[in-house]
């Protein structure tokens, strides 16, 4: 299972496994367009520095890079809305190169937390998913545990499907967070 991580996600993982989806969790439709999300976070536990850059087109796809004490890798992100609830979708950037050939995609998703120059994300709770997705007989990878992660195979209408039944029970998301991210000064508000 190890071998399918992008070496962005070794690092976005650093705290833990999380599940991953090979297709996008979400469908265009929710993309939400946020301007503060522009602009260097830090999370100073973690030691890590979030970049976003603006979106390069309308469909809100924000350049990410997220750096490390030893590691720094590029992704995409999409802010989502459903309801009242903020998804931050992560997926791999755009890849023309040979390498794209082997490299499974993993996509990630966040329950995005804002309060003034803060931004909580919360990953997708390890210990009941695999019971909630037996239960609403969503298709994963075989092998997946809570030390492995889970790997959703459906496409992006199961897998939305899934977290949408989800949505209400706030224990989907982990209560605490995977990264709490403070804005740094200098940055586009």
């Amino acid at each position: 299972m190890k071998q399918i991580l992008l070496p962005l996600a070794a690092l976005l993982l650093g705290a833990g496994c999380v599940v991953r989806s090979i297709h996008p969790w979400l469908s265009a439709e929710t993309r939400v367009d946020e301007p503060s999300l522009l602009g260097s976070w830090q999370d100073a536990e973690h030691e890590v520095v979030a970049f976003f850059a603006d979106p390069s087109s309308a469909d809100y796809a924000y350049a990410v890079t997220l750096a490390g004490a030893k590691d720094r890798g590029g992704f995409m992100a999409n802010l989502h809305r459903i309801d009242d609830t903020f998804l931050l979708a992560v997926g791999p950037e755009e890849r023309n190169d040979v390498g794209s050939y082997a490299t499974l995609p993993a996509h990630l998703l966040f329950k995005a937390v804002f309060a003034g120059d803060s931004m909580r994300l919360h990953a997708v709770d390890l210990e009941s998913f695999a019971g909630r997705a037996e239960h609403a007989a969503a298709p994963l990878l075989p092998g997946g545990s809570k030390n492995d992660g889970y790997v959703l195979t459906g496409t992006t209408a199961d897998a939305e499907a899934f977290l949408r039944a989800q949505l209400a029970d706030p224990g989907f998301f982990e209560e605490q967070p995977l990264y709490s991210f403070r804005k740094l000064p200098g940055s586009p508000e």
